[in-house]
């Protein structure tokens, strides 16, 4: 569209997300998907635009309701908070930590006698290393692909434009979600 072509009274909409760079006074300076710099006043920022930061009540919810409620608030600015899926160890490396476990359990055993192994007992070598959590903030369209993982754009990395894809498209498991702000409340699960 070019600005020419407008005339009073024509309809436009927009859909845009944007980061902060810089608050002066009542205005709010914001880095577009393309870093283009945009200002707008502070009116405009609290009337239209929602924040993947800010909420002001918080709410407990059961794992299912907040899947639910991240899968359709899709198109919006939001926070999630999510365990990463757990990496398998390979073979070599599940043997190494199995005989340092090994040679650790004797060295107790002998110093401490019985209550060493109950120590022990509780911390057994796993065969993965469990997920971390992930907090991003960024939004998604509603792509779910056919393991059920939605397809999440995170705005805190920077974009690269001029590439085929997005290198911000990151995967989320609705079922591992264990908080989500949006539309200025906090969603944790019970």
């Amino acid at each position: 569209m070019k600005i020419s072509s407008l005339n009073p009274g024509a309809v436009l909409s927009e859909l845009s997300f944007y980061r902060v760079k810089e608050v002066r006074g009542k205005e709010v300076i914001l880095l577009d998907d393309r870093d283009n710099e945009i200002t707008l006043n502070d009116k405009y920022v609290e009337q239209l635009l929602s924040s993947a930061d800010y909420f002001s009540k918080e709410e407990k919810k059961t794992k299912t309701e907040l899947a639910e409620l991240f899968i359709k608030s899709s198109r919006v600015a939001m926070t999630v908070a999510f365990f990463k899926a757990d990496q398998n160890k390979t073979k070599k490396a599940i043997a190494e930590e199995t005989a340092k476990w090994t040679k650790e359990v004797k060295e107790a055993f002998l110093n401490k006698g019985e209550s060493a192994l109950a120590e022990f007992a509780s911390k057994p070598v796993l065969d993965y290393v469990p997920g971390g959590l992930r907090v991003m903030k960024g939004r998604h369209y509603g792509d779910i692909d056919d393991l059920g993982r939605v397809h999440f754009v995170d705005m805190e990395i920077q974009n690269k434009p001029g590439t085929s894809t997005d290198a911000r498209m990151r995967l989320v498991d609705p079922r591992t979600i264990q908080y989500l702000i949006v539309g200025g409340v906090k969603y944790s699960l019970k």
